[in-house]
């Protein structure tokens, strides 16, 4: 398996797992993540729906773009989603106070996946040259 497979199935998989936790488990996995639980049957639906749903795509669709050999644009979404991430989960710990272990434990994972999926994008460009 070459880097930018590794980085892209990596990215894909964390994803995919992520956001079936969240599907199946919506109330625990909230209350894991942010130390509160969403109460009422909308906002359940809702985790389901926002971090289950969604977060379960993005992972499909990367495993689904590497399949037929799209893996520029894997990559291009791995660095995008993440450094969004990190961008707005940083400026949610500026505006919004000191978040618990897991808000910095994921904003360092955010920096590292996207630095990765860099890393993995220039490596391809050097390797093409």
């Amino acid at each position: 398996m070459n880097f930018q497979t590794f980085v892209i199935y990596l990215a894909a998989g964390f994803f995919l797992l992520y956001g079936i936790a969240f599907t199946i488990y919506p109330g625990e996995m909230a209350r894991l993540v942010t130390e509160s639980e969403p109460v009422g049957v909308s906002a359940l639906v809702d985790f389901r729906a926002t971090y289950g749903g969604m977060t379960v795509a993005v992972g499909v669709m990367l495993f689904y773009l590497h399949s037929i050999g799209q893996v520029r644009p894997s990559l291009v979404i791995v660095v995008l989603v993440l450094s969004c991430m990190a961008i707005t989960r940083t400026i949610g710990l500026y505006v919004d106070g000191a978040g618990n272990f897991l808000m910095y434990a994921y904003l360092v994972l955010e920096i590292i996946g996207s630095g990765l999926g860099v890393f993995a994008l220039r490596a391809m460009r050097d390797n093409n040259h």
